[in-house]
């Protein structure tokens, strides 16, 4: 983050604010530093909050049971009981 920052704020400093290089170097240096300071103090203090979120989705889908994105289960029409296996004269396509 901070060398990419240093190069591309770099480059503004040298052509849009049409500073020398030795000048524009040292300004893209300094607001390199300023902007991933203020990226990791968002990382560090975000951090905490994701770790809460993370283990309080964890356990809310621990709790619910069975995954919604899971595919249902296949039921007999007749019953509420999942079909074991599928008849012999059934047969899946398959590709080639």
């Amino acid at each position: 983050m901070l060398l990419s920052g240093w190069v591309v704020l770099t480059a503004v400093e040298r052509w849009a604010e049409r500073a020398p290089w030795p000048g524009a170097v040292l300004g893209g240096l300094l607001w390199s530093c300023v902007v991933a300071g203020v990226w990791w103090f968002a990382e560090w203090t975000q951090s905490p909050l994701r770790t809460a979120r993370e283990r309080a989705a964890a356990r809310e889908s621990a709790a619910a049971g069975p995954r919604k994105d899971e595919a249902p289960r296949e039921q007999d029409a007749g019953t509420d009981e999942p079909v074991v296996g599928r008849s012999s004269g059934a047969s899946t396509p398959t590709r080639r």
